[in-house]
């Protein structure tokens, strides 16, 4: 187990983190945990870079689930789904789309119960 482990971001639902003593990259999004190289990890951060999420929205008729932004994988028989607001924070995560500063949280990113009296 690594235990010089550096933050590089953070989202709600993930963090991206290099252990400094393997310099493995491990990527950590909902349920999901990969384990990249250097190299693995910009090439994966490329891909995502190009999908085409309009695309995805407006004609995936393959499916009615919410989640419809298909991420491919090196195995054949998996492919991870996204929605929009997951692959949105994929790629903050990444450092593809950067937060502005003035952002303003969204209900959902408020991490405590709300009791309305």
């Amino acid at each position: 187990m690594c235990q010089k482990i550096k933050i590089i971001s953070r989202v709600k639902h993930g963090e991206l983190s290099l252990c400094e003593g393997c310099k493995n990259y491990n990527l950590t999004f909902n349920n999901l945990f990969f384990q990249f190289t250097k190299n693995q990890l910009l090439q994966f951060r490329e891909y995502v870079s190009k999908i085409d999420v309009d695309y995805w929205l407006e004609y995936s008729f393959y499916t009615t689930q919410r989640k419809k932004i298909p991420v491919q994988t090196f195995h054949e028989n998996l492919i991870l789904v996204f929605d929009l607001f997951e692959i949105n924070e994929l790629k903050k995560l990444l450092g593809i789309h950067k937060e502005s500063k003035n952002d303003l949280l969204a209900p959902e990113d408020i991490d405590y119960a709300v009791v309305l009296n």
